[in-house]
């Protein structure tokens, strides 16, 4: 037995939840439903919001936006009308003068990005100041991924202008930061409310096993707490992440795109202590650079600390628990003692902690500099969109452009599909009348 809906939107992260919201005034006027599922027993994909004592929000996924660099999610976040605070941590912090350092190589090496258009950053700065140096540098900006081969000098001085901790090394600078003090996932809380209002159905907690073709319809088969259910659409769109595609029967990449696609995975750790001891240290709402596995250490006002890694630290820190809660916590202490100015004190009891370790935390497409359609289609007609299609990759800004791009698309073929059966009405008509 199989269920049928007009359009199957396959993913309710904040992609899957715009295609949902722009598609519903055009299934209105058609009378056409609109069924959205997802793994999870709840939205939100790589958003999700943690509350810490019923009160501070911390953000496990996706944490702060820029409005210079993210306009559509500005306007999205303006129409919610929830609440943001300016986000504080653009400020770093080193306890030695390798961010000087880096400024200065960023400067000076800047004009030479034309020269070396096929080096590795990490090969682009060792040819001026040798490896050794250059790597010293380079992990001074709290990246890991830009030690990586793929990444080129030019993707890597686009990754620090546009993340809060590192532009000002760059001429964005002055760009401003923001975060939702109630936390990311009450807005999309709030897009699913409003496309349930209007009738979306949402199926959660299922697991797409494989699409077939099957005449002008798509056959989708999900694993639902055990059980395999089928599920009829007419229209089919794909908003999942390219990591989640290739163990599907659908041919991905070579059946959607001439491009490859890779992740890297990202680990967040959050503590809380009985005091804001950091605030005698001068590290409220600032970041710490370190030159250790927990790479960047954020204090937050008097309510907790977080370390954000990628890459290598993201995969040391997920080996760490696999030890036991005993020997992360061990390292997380001896890690923070190694760069914190405490004089040979010992590190204050840790309250709690809760952490967060995503295997593909940032998806993206492995030739940034390609041009790149921020949709894929496949040659049966399903629609694909994901950041990772985006020069946003890993923001929610890049999930916006790519899911209104494939909802216009969709909405095109729906207005296609109404000129060829206005055309077939008048034609029956003509041929009626003439009879």
């Amino acid at each position: 037995m199989s269920t049928y809906s007009d359009i199957c939107i396959v993913g309710a992260g904040i992609g899957g939840l715009t295609c949902a919201s722009r598609l519903i005034g055009a299934a209105a006027d058609r009378k056409l439903r609109i069924r959205v599922f997802d793994l999870n027993a709840t939205v939100g994909g790589r958003i999700q919001s943690r509350k810490i004592d019923d009160e501070e929000i911390a953000e496990l996924g996706a944490a702060r936006y820029s409005p210079q660099l993210h306009p559509h999610f500005q306007q999205l976040m303006q129409g919610s009308g929830l609440p943001h605070a300016v986000y504080p941590f653009t400020e770093v912090i080193s306890h030695d003068s390798v961010l000087d350092e880096l400024k200065a190589t960023l400067d000076e090496l800047s004009p030479r990005l034309a020269e070396h258009p096929n080096l590795s950053f990490l090969d682009f700065v060792s040819h001026y100041l040798g490896a050794e140096k250059a790597s010293h540098i380079i992990k001074a900006t709290g990246y890991d991924a830009l030690l990586l081969p793929m990444v080129s000098a030019a993707m890597a001085y686009d990754i620090i202008k546009k993340h809060p901790e590192t532009q000002h090394f760059t001429e964005n600078a002055t760009n401003q930061w923001h975060y939702a003090t109630d936390g990311y996932h009450a807005l999309l809380c709030q897009l699913q409310h409003q496309a349930q209002v209007a009738g979306v159905e949402f199926q959660l907690e299922h697991r797409l096993l494989s699409v077939e073709k099957s005449g002008a319809d798509h056959v989708l088969a999900f694993s639902h707490h055990g059980d395999t259910q089928m599920h009829r659409t007419r229209h089919l769109v794909m908003a999942i992440p390219p990591s989640a595609m290739p163990r599907l029967n659908l041919d991905f990449p070579a059946a959607w795109s001439p491009f490859q696609y890779d992740s890297l995975p990202l680990f967040k750790g959050f503590l809380t202590f009985d005091t804001a001891w950091w605030d005698a240290l001068g590290l409220t709402d600032k970041v710490l650079m370190a030159a250790n596995p927990l790479r960047k250490i954020y204090f937050k006002s008097d309510k907790y600390v977080l370390f954000y890694t990628d890459s290598k630290s993201a995969s040391y820190w997920r080996d760490s628990l696999e030890l036991g809660e005993d020997v992360y916590l061990e390292r997380v202490r001896g890690h923070l003692e190694e760069v914190l100015p405490l004089d040979g004190r010992p590190l204050p009891r840790i309250k709690a902690h809760f952490h967060k370790f995503w295997p593909h935390g940032v998806e993206f497409c492995v030739e940034p500099e390609a041009e790149h359609p921020a949709v894929l289609l496949h040659r049966d007609g399903i629609i694909s969109c994901s950041d990772a299609y985006t020069g946003h990759c890993g923001w929610m800004e890049g999930s916006l452009i790519s899911a209104q791009q494939a909802s216009g698309l969709l909405l095109q073929r729906l207005a296609q599909l109404d000129e060829v059966a206005a055309a077939n009405d008048t034609f029956i008509t003509s041929s009626t009348e003439r009879a």
